[in-house]
C-alpha cells in the first residue's frame, strides 16, 4: 500500500457519517478512500495546518462545494500538499443545483487534479479530468453468503432518492408477477415524500425504508436477485457490492458496474422484454443463475483496494509530474 497521508476535508462531521464509517461490512463508496490509506476526515474548521498531508480529498457534493475555494486558499500552488476534488453526483442531477454551469468548472479549476466515478459523467467536467470509481471492500464482503431459499420468491428493488420514480419498474414487475404468480416484492431504500407515485403503496408487497447497511445487507441478500432499473449514468456501487455478495442481479447498460459484473443480465432501462426475459432465467435456470454469480464474483474485482489505489496513485504521479514543469 502506498504511504499517502490522506485527508478527507467535509464541511461537517454528522452522526450518520460517524456511523457509516465504522460499518462492518463497509458501505462501497468515498469513504473507503480513507480506508485504503489509512487516512481521516475533518470538518474544514478543525484542521489546523492543511500542509501536514500529503493529499486533501473534497468531495463536490453541494454541501462543501464552498469549501473549495476555502480550502485552496489554505495550500498554497507552492506546497507538496496536493487537493484532489472528485464527483460522484450523476451528471442528469447536476442541473438541480441551481448554480450556472460555468460555475462547476470554475470550482474544479481549483483542484490539482480531479476526478469522476464513470466515464460519461467525467467527460462533462473539466478537460484533464480522470474516471476512478470508488474502492469497494472487496475481500470483505466475499466472507458473506446470500441466505435465499431456492424455492422462495423473493425479489429486491432499489429505490434512488435522486431518481424518485417506479413508474416502469411496477410495469416490469407486473409482467413478471403474470408469469408468477407467486412473487413477492420488495422495494429497499425507500425515503417517504421523496415520490408522487400514488401507485407505489400497492404495487410492491413490501417497502423498507434506509437501513443501516450491515442491516440491508443481512436483508437484501435473502432475495432471488436484486433489480436496479437506474436510467442514469453512474459507477453503481450497489452492482458491486452484490457481485462480491453472490446476488444476482438484473440493471441498465447505464451503470458502469452492471456492465462490468453483470453482463448477462444488462439491458437498456427501457427493454422490459430483455429485462423480464433475464429475470425468467434467474428464476427458473440455476446454472444460468450460477454463471452470472461466478463471472460477477470475479468482474468485481476491478473495484478492489488494490486496483483502486493503483489507479488513484497513477493519477498522483501524474499530477506530481506535471506541477513540476
Amino acid at each position: 500500500m502506498a504511504k499517502l497521508k490522506y485527508l478527507s476535508c467535509c464541511f461537517n462531521l454528522n452522526e450518520g457519517m460517524k456511523a457509516a464509517l465504522q460499518e462492518i461490512p463497509r458501505r462501497g463508496g468515498y469513504y473507503n478512500w480513507i480506508h485504503l490509506f489509512k487516512g481521516s476526515i475533518k470538518p474544514f474548521k478543525y484542521v489546523e495546518n492543511f500542509e501536514d498531508y500529503d493529499v486533501v480529498s473534497v468531495n463536490m457534493s453541494p454541501m462543501d462545494q464552498h469549501l473549495i475555494k476555502r480550502v485552496r486558499d489554505k495550500i498554497p500552488k507552492s506546497s507538496s500538499t496536493l487537493l484532489v476534488l472528485n464527483n460522484d453526483y450523476v451528471t442528469e442531477c447536476w442541473s438541480n443545483w441551481s448554480q450556472h454551469p460555468y460555475n462547476y468548472i470554475d470550482l474544479q479549476d481549483k483542484g490539482d487534479c480531479v476526478f469522476g466515478t464513470e466515464k460519461h459523467q467525467t467527460s462533462c467536467m473539466k478537460e484533464g479530468a480522470y474516471t476512478i470509481p470508488h474502492p469497494h471492500w472487496i475481500e470483505g464482503y466475499k466472507k458473506y453468503k446470500p441466505d435465499y431459499d431456492n424455492d422462495d420468491m423473493d425479489v429486491a428493488a432499489l429505490y434512488h432518492w435522486w431518481h424518485p420514480k417506479t413508474y416502469h419498474m411496477s410495469l416490469i414487475f407486473d409482467k413478471l408477477k403474470k408469469k408468477f404468480p407467486k412473487l413477492y416484492t420488495k422495494l429497499y431504500a425507500f425515503q417517504p415524500g421523496t415520490s408522487k407515485d400514488s401507485w407505489l403503496r400497492t404495487e410492491f408487497d413490501e417497502i423498507k425504508p434506509m437501513m443501516q447497511y450491515p442491516d440491508f445487507i443481512n436483508d437484501v441478500t435473502k432475495n432471488r436477485f436484486m433489480f436496479d432499473n437506474c436510467p442514469y449514468h453512474t459507477y453503481g456501487r450497489a452492482s458491486v457490492d452484490n457481485a462480491a455478495f453472490g446476488l444476482p442481479s438484473v440493471g441498465t447498460n447505464r451503470v458502469d458496474s452492471m456492465r462490468r459484473c453483470f453482463p448477462f443480465t444488462t439491458h437498456d432501462p427501457y427493454d422490459a422484454k430483455g429485462i423480464v426475459e433475464s429475470m425468467t432465467k434467474l428464476i427458473e435456470d440455476k446454472e444460468f443463475t450460477q454463471k452470472v454469480n461466478d463471472f460477477a464474483r470475479d468482474a468485481c474485482e476491478y473495484y478492489n483496494y488494490k486496483n483502486s489505489e493503483d489507479r488513484y496513485m497513477e493519477m498522483i504521479e501524474s499530477t506530481r509530474d506535471r506541477l513540476k514543469k
